[in-house]
């Protein structure tokens, strides 16, 4: 398959009907009459005929379509957008932005954008970008960018796929919580991931670095992370069946790794071998140079003793609970290594 071709390839499996809206995702045996207005591309279509994409598309919000089904005005509603797909002579019609409008409807024929251009599930990302829309909840639009980079082959940048096979390999579930059950941490991964990525952002921020280096950094620093939280904390986190765990550890800890300030991280430059020692050690002390009788050993330890560097006001840190916890790491950090 040539890469053009797959970027529009169909996924039979996935295109799902939902009957209680009327939306039965049956296929046609001829392509639905497209006339041009403008720049815009409009067919009349059968709500029959219509279906969704389950990899991409978001958990349907059932209040939202009855609120708008309740006070249903066409003028008060855009043009949903769908993209036609042809497969083995068959042409089956795919929302990419509008499933809670048309499965409002009270029409059985709906009018739509078909929107051809880009592949369908690059249009319904970029139809929800959240910074020209109101975003998506967070497990739906990393599961959709998963979905994404599957299906075109592209360059896994923020380490989606990275971070799944890093949760998999410790033996956890990574899922789609509005899909799925949660059945241990792994159905946050989405929300970790943002946690993460972020913090490493902001601390790249600035630097000048080679085509490629910022991709491997992201996903070294992200694997690291969930691997040491593992470490230290696993045994709680399995014992107690948690399905959200650690708050602000997840942010702290890859400042802690990544900033490049002396007395404030380890720059990148780091052995995680030593970075799980000293906090499974427990040893701490603020400053990193009188170490205190009591060890941590359990993650609510951790927390009193990271929200102690904001009690008192320690210089340099912030009253962002990232910060404490970044600061609690090297002090651990500095005491296990001298």
């Amino acid at each position: 398959m040539s890469k053009s071709e797959n970027k529009n390839a169909f996924f039979k499996k996935a295109h799902k009907p939902v009957p209680e809206y009327g939306l039965m995702a049956e296929p046609l045996n001829e392509a639905p009459k497209i006339v041009k207005h403008g720049n815009y591309k409009i067919a009349d279509i059968h709500k029959k005929n219509i279906g969704i994409d389950s990899d991409f598309q978001r958990t349907l919000n059932r209040k939202q379509i009855d609120n708008i089904s309740k006070n249903y005005d066409p003028d008060n509603c855009d043009l949903p957008n769908v993209y036609m797909h042809k497969h083995k002579d068959k042409f089956y019609i795919q929302i990419t932005d509008g499933q809670h409008r048309i499965s409002a409807s009270p029409d059985d024929v709906v009018t739509c954008r078909v929107v051809n251009t880009k592949p369908s599930i690059t249009r319904c990302l970029e139809a929800n970008n959240p910074k020209t829309k109101s975003s998506w909840e967070q497990n739906a639009l990393f599961w959709a960018r998963k979905a994404e980079i599957d299906r075109l082959r592209l360059s896994d940048v923020e380490n989606i796929n990275g971070i799944i096979e890093r949760f998999k390999t410790l033996g956890y579930t990574p899922s789609n919580p509005t899909k799925q059950k949660a059945v241990d941490i792994g159905s946050n991964v989405a929300k970790l991931h943002k946690q993460i990525y972020n913090a490493i952002k902001n601390k790249l921020r600035g630097r000048i670095l080679e085509k490629g280096e910022t991709q491997a950094i992201v996903k070294k620093v992200m694997d690291d992370t969930v691997d040491i939280v593992d470490y230290v904390f696993g045994e709680e986190i399995r014992e107690g069946k948690k399905t959200k765990f650690g708050k602000q550890i997840w942010s702290g800890l890859p400042q802690f790794l990544l900033d490049s300030r002396e007395k404030f991280g380890l720059g990148g430059a780091y052995d995680v071998d030593l970075v799980k020692g000293a906090l499974a050690e427990g040893t701490w002390g603020i400053g990193g140079y009188h170490p205190r009788r009591d060890k941590l050993e359990t993650f609510q330890d951790f927390q009193d003793a990271a929200l102690q560097y904001e009690t008192r006001k320690v210089k340099g840190v912030s009253g962002r609970r990232a910060d404490c916890w970044q600061r609690l790491f090297l002090d651990m950090y500095k005491l296990y290594t001298s």
